[in-house]
C-alpha cells in the first residue's frame, strides 16, 4: 500500500510538471509571434513614416519649382498656353509635370496644354489657391483607371491674384511620391482619403482589387472597417491583420499630414518566416531543456522519497525507544476498518495485552479502571467512537501488580477530504506522579476557582507580606467592595448571570488597577482591592473609577445592571495589618450601604 502511495505520488508530480512544461512552452511560443507581430506592425508604421516623410520633402521641391514658375509668369503681360509649352520644353526641370493650365479665377474653367476643358472650381486645391494658400489636389478624369495628382498655386499681377496656375504630376513623379516596391517587392503602398477612396498604389493596381475602395477591399476580407474609419476620422496610427487567400497579411495606416490622406502599408507573413524559423528553433531547444530537466526532477524527487523513507524509519525507531524510555504508549484506530491498535511498549508498561481491539470497544466498561473513573472515561470513549476532533481524560488503573496508576488518555482525530472521521491517533501516558505532586499543590491554591483572582488566604497572605517588606513612610488603601443586590440578580436571572457578574467584576477590577496591586474575592459578592503606594485622594478616585466602571460594564441582560459599594481604609492610619484594615474598611462599606448604595466611603 505504501508503494502504491509512492507510485501515485510520483505519478501526480509528473502529470503537475509535465503540465507546467506544456503551459511554459505555449505561453512562450505565443510571446514570441505576438512579438513577432508587434516587430512587423512597427516595422510597416516606419515604412509609412518614411513614405509621408518623403512625400513631403518631394512635394516641397515641386511647389518651390512651380512658385517659381508662377512668379515668372506674373511678370508676363500675356502669357498663352503655347508660351507655357515652349517655356516648358525649353526647361527640362519643369518635366517632373506632364502639364501645366492656367484657371479663370472667375470660372474655374482649366483649359490644358492639349486643349481639354476642365471645371475644377468645387476642388479643394482651386479654392484654396484663389485664397492665395498652394494645395495638392487629387483628380480623375472619367472612365479612367486612375487620378491624377494636381498641384495650384496663385499668380499675381500687381500684387493682386489673376489666374491659378495648375500642374498635373508626372506619373513616374508620382510613382516616386508614394514609392512602389518596398519590403523586397512582397509588400505594397496605398494613398487613399478618408473616404477610402485609392488615389496612389505603390503596386500594380489588378495584383490587389482594391475596387478604388480601401474599406471595399477590407469589407471583401471580411475585416471590420468600422474601427478603421473610426481611426482616419480622429488621424490616428493602428494596425492589424488579416487573411488574404491562404496567407496571412499585415496592414499598418497613418495619416499622411496632407489634406484628410492616409498611407497604409501592407506586408505579407512570408517577411516573416525567417523570424519565425528563429523562434520555432528557439522553441524546440527550449522543450529539449524542459524535458532533461524534467528528467533531472524525477531523479531527484525519486532520491527525496527514498531519504524520505529512510529518515521515516530511523524517527520510527527512535519514537519506539522513547516510549520505552518515558514509559508511554501511542496507538493507532481506523474507523473505516474499525480497528484499534497500540504499540509493543503496552504490555511492558500495564503488564497486560489490551482489551481495546476495536474503535467500537470503548463504548463497553473497561474491567481494570475503577469504578469511579468509568463514567469520565465511557464518556471519552463515546466522544472517540463518534469521531470528536480531540479528547482527553485522566482516569485510574489497576496494574497486572494490583497497585493504582493513574494515567492520561489522549487522542486527536483526522477526516477525509468529506469531513468523516477517518483515522485517531494518541498516547497513554503515565500520570501518577505528577497527580500526586497536584494534590499536594491543591492544597495551596491561591486563585478564587470562579473569577481566577486571588482567594482570601493568599490575598491577606500577600498583603501582610506587603506590610513586612515596607520601608519609609509608605501609605497604602484597601478598598473592600461588595455588589449591590446581588441576591436580587441571582434570584431574578439566575445563578448563571451572577456567575457572570462576578466574573466581569474580577476582570474589571484587574483592568483598573497596576500590575503592582492586589484583587481578591473573599467570598460571595465580596471582592477586596489593595492600592500599593497610593495617597487618600487616589484611593478615593480609584474608588470613583471602578464604581463608574461596574455600572456601564455589559451584562448578559440588557435589563441587569450591577453596581458595588466600596469601603476604604489606608495603611497606617486605619490599621497595620489586613485583618484592622479589614474591619475598618468593612465600617465604611456599611455606611455607604445605608446611605443609597453605588458609592464609596472613606473612614475617618
Amino acid at each position: 500500500m505504501q508503494g502504491n502511495k509512492k507510485f501515485w505520488r510520483i505519478f501526480l508530480i509528473f502529470v503537475i510538471f509535465f503540465g507546467v512544461v506544456f503551459f511554459l512552452i505555449f505561453d512562450y511560443s505565443w510571446r514570441c509571434k505576438c512579438f513577432i507581430e508587434e516587430q512587423t506592425y512597427t516595422a510597416l508604421r516606419k515604412q509609412a513614416e518614411t513614405v509621408r516623410n518623403d512625400f513631403w520633402q518631394r512635394l516641397e521641391g515641386e511647389f518651390t519649382l512651380l512658385d517659381s514658375f508662377s512668379d515668372y509668369m506674373g511678370k508676363e503681360d500675356d502669357f498663352s498656353l503655347e508660351k507655357i509649352r515652349d517655356f516648358k520644353d525649353e526647361n527640362s526641370f519643369l518635366q517632373v509635370f506632364e502639364k501645366f493650365a492656367i484657371a479663370d479665377v472667375e470660372t474655374g474653367l482649366v483649359e490644358f496644354e492639349d486643349g481639354t476643358y476642365v471645371d475644377i472650381s468645387q476642388k479643394k486645391a482651386y479654392i484654396n489657391a484663389i485664397r492665395g494658400e498652394r494645395d495638392i489636389d487629387y483628380f480623375q478624369h472619367d472612365g479612367a483607371d486612375m487620378g491624377k495628382l494636381i498641384l495650384a498655386t496663385p499668380i499675381y499681377q500687381e500684387n493682386r491674384i489673376t489666374g491659378v496656375l495648375i500642374a498635373v504630376l508626372n506619373d513616374a513623379v508620382a510613382e516616386k511620391q508614394t514609392p512602389m516596391v518596398s519590403f523586397e517587392e512582397s509588400g505594397f503602398v496605398c494613398v487613399t482619403d478618408q473616404q477610402g477612396n485609392a488615389l496612389r498604389f505603390a503596386h500594380p493596381y489588378e495584383s490587389f482589387d482594391l475596387q478604388g475602395n480601401i474599406f471595399a477591399y477590407f469589407d471583401a476580407k471580411n475585416v471590420n472597417t468600422g474601427e478603421m474609419i473610426s481611426d482616419m476620422g480622429n488621424d490616428l496610427i493602428n494596425s492589424f491583420s488579416y487573411d488574404n487567400g491562404e496567407e496571412k497579411w499585415y496592414t499598418a495606416y497613418i495619416p499622411l499630414g496632407i489634406n484628410d490622406w492616409y498611407i497604409f502599408c501592407f506586408a505579407p507573413n512570408v517577411l516573416t518566416t525567417g523570424v519565425t524559423g528563429e523562434f520555432e528553433s528557439m522553441e524546440t531547444f527550449f522543450i529539449i531543456q524542459m524535458f532533461l530537466l524534467f528528467g533531472v526532477a524525477c531523479i531527484f524527487i525519486y532520491f527525496l522519497m527514498w531519504r524520505a523513507a529512510t529518515q521515516i524509519k530511523k524517527e520510527n525507531e527512535c519514537l519506539k525507544t522513547a516510549e520505552e524510555v518515558a514509559g508511554v504508549v501511542s496507538f493507532e484506530g481506523n474507523y473505516q476498518k474499525d480497528t484499534f491498535v497500540v504499540s509493543d511498549n503496552y504490555f511492558k508498561q500495564f503488564g497486560r495485552s489490551p482489551v481495546w481491539h476495536k474503535i467500537s470497544d470503548f463504548g463497553k466498561p473497561h474491567p481494570f479502571i475503577l469504578k469511579e473513573d468509568q463514567e469520565a472515561f465511557l464518556k471519552m470513549g463515546q466522544s472517540l467512537i463518534a469521531g470528536k476532533e480531540t479528547g482527553n481524560v485522566q482516569y485510574r488503573f489497576f496494574g497486572s501488580d494490583g497497585k493504582i496508576q493513574w494515567n492520561q488518555f489522549v487522542y486527536r482525530v483526522w477526516y477525509d477530504r468529506h469531513g468523516r472521521p477517518k483515522k485517531c491517533y494518541g498516547m497513554i501516558m503515565p500520570i501518577d506522579q505528577q497527580m500526586k505532586e497536584i494534590s499536594k499543590l491543591q492544597t495551596q491554591v491561591e486563585k478564587d476557582p470562579l473569577t481566577g483572582v486571588l482567594n482570601r488566604m493568599a490575598f491577606e497572605f500577600y498583603v501582610n507580606h506587603c506590610f513586612k517588606e515596607e520601608l519609609g513612610e509608605q501609605t497604602h488603601a484597601l478598598l473592600l467592595l461588595d455588589l449591590d443586590n446581588f441576591k436580587q440578580i441571582n434570584d431574578g436571572y439566575g445563578h448563571v448571570l451572577g456567575d457572570y457578574a462576578l466574573i466581569t467584576t474580577a476582570e474589571l477590577l484587574k483592568a483598573c488597577v497596576r500590575n503592582s496591586d492586589f484583587v481578591g474575592r473573599l467570598g460571595g459578592d465580596e471582592f477586596v482591592v489593595f492600592l500599593r503606594n497610593v495617597n487618600k485622594e487616589q484611593a478615593a478616585n480609584k474608588a470613583g473609577e471602578i464604581c463608574e466602571a461596574l455600572e456601564k460594564a455589559e451584562m448578559k441582560s440588557n435589563e441587569a445592571i450591577v453596581t458595588c459599594s466600596i469601603g476604604i481604609a489606608c495603611f497606617p492610619k486605619d490599621g497595620c495589618n489586613f485583618s484592622e484594615l479589614y474591619g475598618r474598611a468593612d465600617q465604611g462599606l456599611y455606611k455607604v450601604k445605608g446611605s443609597g448604595k453605588n458609592s464609596f466611603y472613606m473612614v475617618d
